[in-house]
């Protein structure tokens, strides 16, 4: 209980986190929203945390069965992808040029979507049901995203912001009808995090499948 009561507030601590600052970087720049469309670029994000919320209320509240050990597994596997997901978004920032290689761009998903499959794999091997191991995955891939989401939120709002200059290069930017690059800016952050934040357990189910299934047909070495 005491696990997932901690997990609970660290979760509710990321949603919070995140919420909070895209509402001030949306509050800050109030002319965001003479952009057409723009407020369906903060409901986006603001609804999937909300989602997560609800899920995470669950989360603290199942008891038994093989939750205690999916909740070791999914925090380890979530805390580690959540850091190198956080790695790969400061070498976008900080290192541009190097980081939109394809090879360390695939190469940092590759990392991240396997590790989530070993996450499942683990909560197998550990006597559990398939549908423990996805599980696993998927809630993994949860906490991994609200970290990066945080990561990225702090380092796009207010550290490096992308330059207006640059921003109105961009093909999406010419293409949106959009008429501020820096409201543009802020849009693409907003639907970046939204995206993730759907799409990565996504993902996570299909790999935890994988690792899960994997790891169920190989019977235990006799001791």
């Amino acid at each position: 209980m005491f696990r997932q009561t901690y997990l609970g507030v660290v979760l509710f601590s990321l949603i919070a986190l995140n919420a909070t600052m895209a509402a001030f970087a949306v509050a800050r720049y109030p002319a965001f929203f003479e952009q057409h469309s723009a407020l369906v670029y903060v409901l986006e994000p603001i609804g999937i945390l909300l989602l997560y919320t609800v899920l995470t209320v669950y989360l603290v509240r199942v008891r038994g069965g093989a939750w205690n050990t999916i909740l070791i597994n999914a925090t380890v596997f979530g805390v580690i992808t959540g850091a190198l997901e956080s790695i790969n978004i400061g070498l976008e920032n900080v290192a541009p040029g190097a980081a939109r290689s394809p090879a360390i761009s695939i190469g940092f998903m590759a990392i991240v979507f396997s590790l989530w499959g070993i996450g499942g794999a683990r909560t197998v091997r550990s006597g559990n049901s398939i549908r423990a191991g996805i599980a696993t995955a998927i809630l993994s891939a949860g906490i991994c995203m609200l970290i990066a989401v945080a990561t990225g939120f702090f380092i796009e709002f207010f550290v490096a912001p992308p330059d207006p200059a640059t921003v109105s290069t961009w093909a999406e930017y010419r293409r949106s009808g959009w008429t501020d690059a820096h409201a543009f800016g802020l849009a693409n952050t907003l639907d970046s995090a939204f995206t993730h934040l759907v799409i990565a357990p996504i993902v996570a189910m299909v790999f935890g499948s994988i690792g899960s299934l994997l790891a169920g047909s190989v019977k235990p070495t006799a001791r």
